[in-house]
């Protein structure tokens, strides 16, 4: 591989994790002006509406075989569950320490999934991956919990679990069919399941205005999926190990976000929790690159929702 072409994918893949890193900014903007999952519905839609110009003329679309049914099922039950509980999560906590937590919860439940669905080998490195994600969501939500609404730190676990089983769980028909194809049947899915969950507990349904609010609705919804396109297109070019390494970004980002935009602060064990976070995310990627392995697929997946 051409070195400009390494640089070239490392480059998109960092955008990528910057779109990734606002994904807490663009839900605090909207703050209480939309319900939990009204947002999720009507995101869903604007995204669906987003991808679905780029999947016709990328001819992504091609009919789900029904032995992969099983699978698909698994993956978008994982899929409907990511969007509220962040949504939630990044307003009532620190936008920082609710993506610890998240990527701590993804990490584990990656390799968890990878062993007991996919069928991976758990090795030492791995292990110790999983002990260091512990540990540091244990000084992450220790510390946090006693300042913030346990809730909205609870439910920022649960996207991780949902996340990381949503993108592990992906690997069993990725190979079948385009990433664009499932991800985009995840959108379908959860707008399937949001609308009406939305209208029986009663929410506003919040009429369309010219307002901020609506326009972070829509900023979040484009930047939804430009994240997701840059992602795909930049592990074209790079390494997967490389690739994902560069993705953890995101966690650094979206503390930075908080910092400047909202002036959050962390204190001292968040901030060595977070190290240790992100020291389990990239061990086994790291030592690929350290042994000179290339990699099809990143150690821990990179986040695509």
């Amino acid at each position: 591989m051409k070195p400009t072409t390494s640089v070239k994918g490392a480059s998109i893949i960092l955008a990528s994790a910057v779109l990734f890193g606002t994904y807490g900014v663009w839900s605090r903007l909207m703050g209480n002006t939309f319900p939990p999952f009204y947002q999720a519905w009507v995101r869903s839609l604007l995204i669906i509406l987003i991808m679905l110009p780029f999947m016709l003329t990328t001819k992504s679309f091609q009919r789900i075989k029904r032995e992969d049914w099983p699978a698909l099922t698994i993956f978008i039950a994982f899929c409907v569950c990511t969007q509220v509980p962040l949504y939630y999560a990044f307003n009532h906590a620190p936008i920082g320490t609710v993506q610890l937590i998240f990527y701590s919860m993804f990490v584990i439940t990656a390799y968890i999934v990878g062993r007991f669905y996919l069928g991976e080998t758990i090795t030492k490195i791995k292990l110790l991956s999983m002990a260091l994600a512990f540990v540091g969501l244990a000084l992450v939500f220790g510390t946090a919990v006693i300042t913030f609404a346990p809730l909205g730190l609870g439910l920022a676990m649960l996207n991780g679990v949902a996340s990381g089983g949503e993108v592990s769980s992906s690997k069993k028909i990725e190979a079948k069919y385009s990433p664009a194809l499932i991800v985009f049947w995840g959108w379908v899915f959860t707008l399937v399941l949001h609308l009406p969950i939305s209208l029986l507990v009663g929410e506003k349904q919040v009429p369309i205005h010219f307002n901020h609010a609506w326009l972070w609705l829509v900023i979040y919804s484009v930047v939804n999926a430009a994240a997701f396109w840059l992602v795909i297109v930049g592990f074209r070019f790079v390494d997967a190990s490389i690739g994902s390494l560069i993705g953890l970004m995101e966690v650094v980002f979206a503390v930075i976000f908080g910092a400047i935009i909202f002036h959050e602060a962390l204190n001292l064990s968040v901030y060595f929790g977070g190290v240790l976070i992100l020291a389990a995310a990239m061990l086994p990627d790291l030592l690929n690159v350290i042994q000179h392995k290339r990699a099809k697929t990143a150690a821990v997946p990179a986040r695509e929702l």
